[in-house]
């Protein structure tokens, strides 16, 4: 057992016991009959329920009924407020098209309620996902609509100024969003502004710094952007090098390769966490590796407008090479979910594609890109990401009450591979129950349902978007 054994009993708020318990600690233990005691909010033993039940006296027990216990899932980059914009075009729109066609018109008419009603419903989704941490990519108009849907379900956020850019880029056709302009003194006006939610150093609700990127900083933006988080010891998280338009946009504006140039600009550091990265040149990769900076491989979201998600990327390679590569679902991007295990999954699959090599990455490498290196990725390693002594108690616990969990040989496998999602039947974050049975415990999942149906109907209708109707018999 990792922790204190006293001669009475301590005293604890919660006991996680008869879990097939998966730590992902430096040593990736695994305990076949492990328990997890927690107070506090903390962690304070983990280890074999043998020795970690007699040492505690808990205010209240958890059975686990032999299924998996793991780290909370990390979801490295998420546009929280897109998830009205679920199944609102359809599969024969390109990348090119989406943003001019229905992004920006998007932007410039939805609302603060109606971004609340998508972030509700994502951090609703996610925590039923088994993610207990997101970060927010920083294209919420107003954050505090993000802050308030994640403080209401439970679960741990990260949360990023709004929409900072300062030069035309992104895709070719640079988009105009009334709310946000590009600007150098407005990004530089609202650098940092969520920092204030640092103050307490248990806040599950924290900020961040956030650039669009993708083409559309400026220098002068990225220096001052990373000088702010190192300052703040917080993450620098951006968009970059998502596909070929933005990647030859960079190319142009600086004349050579975009991570090398940020890399020579002194921006590149272990505390960066870019998401994305499918357009990644050979001379890139050094510069890369070399400076420790974390990517967010959003494997879902590039495959599905099919840049890059595949063998175009280098994600693996990077991961191999002992990069912190965690994981980010992006948005909703019509029929994505916010599901880091699916994305897990995906990655590891992704990997295999036209190499022929099965062993390239195993479900255990996608675990450690959905938890440990997560926690990496935002800056958190030392809080979350594994089960051990001290770190908060962000954990999931499975249910093995479902056939895909069964014949049980190898729970890591077949919960990536077979069960997913599915089986998440309790999650629990900062030590507090917030998912139970499957069932939110903190909102009303109904409530949040009718919220973001309406917001939806609403902000479609003003835009004059009418979703595509897939089967045109069907009345």
């Amino acid at each position: 057992m990792s922790g204190t054994r006293d001669a009475a009993p301590r005293p604890v708020d919660l006991l996680v016991t008869d879990a097939y318990l998966i730590t992902m600690d430096t040593e990736r233990r695994v305990f076949t009959h492990g328990a997890v005691a927690i107070a506090g909010g903390e962690i304070v033993a983990v280890g074999a329920a043998r020795d970690v039940e007699p040492a505690v006296a808990p205010a209240r027990r958890i059975s686990a009924d032999g299924a998996a216990v793991h780290p909370g899932f990390v979801e490295c980059h998420n546009h929280t407020t897109l998830h009205t914009a679920r199944g609102a075009f359809g599969d024969t729109i390109s990348w090119n098209d989406v943003v001019p066609e229905f992004y920006v018109p998007y932007w410039n008419t939805v609302t603060d309620d109606e971004e609340y009603a998508g972030a509700a419903l994502a951090c609703l989704e996610m925590v039923r996902n088994g993610t207990t941490c997101f970060v927010e990519a920083g294209t919420a108009f107003e954050p505090e609509v993000v802050a308030r849907a994640a403080a209401e379900t439970g679960i741990r956020a990260l949360v990023g100024d709004p929409f900072l850019w300062d030069i035309g880029g992104f895709t070719s056709d640079s988009p105009t969003v009334a709310r946000a302009p590009y600007s150098t003194d407005r990004a530089l006006g609202l650098l940092g502004g969520q920092l204030w939610r640092n103050d307490h150093p248990n806040a599950l609700v924290r900020g961040h710094i956030a650039v669009v990127g993708m083409a559309s900083a400026s220098d002068e933006l990225e220096i001052a952007a990373k000088a702010a988080a190192d300052r703040a010891g917080v993450v620098l998280n951006q968009h970059q090098s998502y596909c070929e338009v933005d990647a030859a946009d960079d190319d142009a504006r600086l004349g050579r390769h975009p991570l090398r140039h940020l890399n020579e600009i002194g921006v590149l550091g272990p505390n960066c966490v870019f998401a994305h990265m499918n357009v990644l040149r050979e001379d890139e990769v050094e510069p890369v590796l070399r400076s420790g900076m974390a990517i967010s491989w959003n494997a879902p979201a590039s495959m599905m407008w099919g840049v890059g998600g595949a063998t175009g990327g280098r994600h693996a390679e990077l991961y191999l090479a002992g990069a912190p590569v965690g994981l980010g679902s992006d948005s909703s991007n019509w029929a994505n979910s916010f599901d880091i295990g699916r994305a897990a999954t995906l990655a590891v699959l992704a990997a295999r594609d036209g190499r022929c090599n099965r062993s390239m990455l195993s479900a255990e490498d996608g675990l450690t890109m959905a938890t440990v290196n997560g926690a990496r990725a935002v800056g958190l390693a030392d809080r979350i990401g594994s089960l051990e002594v001290g770190k908060r108690a962000d954990l999931v616990i499975r249910s093995d009450r479902l056939p895909e969990a069964h014949p049980v040989t190898d729970p890591i496998a077949a919960m990536l591979y077979a069960s997913g999602s599915k089986s998440v039947d309790t999650v629990i974050i900062d030590g507090r129950v917030v998912l139970q049975g499957g069932d939110p415990v903190l909102v009303d999942a109904e409530t949040v349902y009718r919220r973001v149906d309406r917001a939806a109907r609403e902000v479609l209708g003003r835009m004059g978007y009418r979703t595509p109707r897939r089967w045109p018999h069907i009345a």
